[in-house]
């Protein structure tokens, strides 16, 4: 199984109609449409991506999905997740999903960093309802992306957070998908 595939299948097993999550990395839009699927036929997505040419191909994928009243596109970094979540949804959020890396078909200079990531993760982290879930797949294939990977990883420990860490395969450069849920 992908680790997407695997992200998806723990939190179809948390998340319900009516819930609210945060795409912290919306890039092409389809973990967007997977979220709103998933809290359909209400609930909110809040979907970040600093790229407009991110925004623009999410908006695309949703234009005929029919759950675009479901979701909120905000053009701006992850790490900004408290200023534009609504303040009546901070400590109601059930899951947050990051894909780190790049923009796949876009300039691959454009990546999330370690420092924008953590605070992007402790920022959502804190808008979680108890129980709530954070899903993370780290890519180490590229610049940086080791670092960044390690750094979640060191954050996790330091906060003393409920985590696990799933390997794509025995390459040390493959991706690493954690699960963090709140406690």
């Amino acid at each position: 199984m992908r680790l997407i595939e695997a992200a998806h299948a723990k939190i179809k097993l948390i998340l319900k109609p009516g819930d609210i999550c945060i795409d912290a990395t919306a890039g092409n839009g389809y973990d967007t449409l997977f979220l709103a699927k998933q809290i359909a036929p209400n609930g909110q997505v809040y979907a970040f991506d600093v790229q407009n040419s991110a925004i623009m191909q999410t908006s695309a994928r949703l234009k005929n999905s029919g759950l675009s009243h479901l979701i909120k596109l905000i053009h701006q970094p992850h790490q900004k997740v408290t200023d534009f979540i609504d303040q009546k949804d901070h400590h109601n959020i059930k899951v947050a999903m990051f894909n780190l890396g790049y923009l796949p078909g876009t300039d691959h200079r454009v990546t999330t960093t370690s420092k924008t990531t953590i605070c992007a993760i402790e920022n959502s982290h804190n808008l979680l309802k108890k129980g709530g879930l954070i899903t993370i797949i780290g890519y180490r294939g590229h610049k940086g992306g080791i670092e960044e990977t390690e750094e979640v990883l060191k954050l996790c420990k330091l906060k003393n957070w409920q985590y696990e860490a799933q390997e794509g395969n025995s390459n040390p450069l493959s991706p690493v998908l954690l699960y963090i849920t709140k406690n």
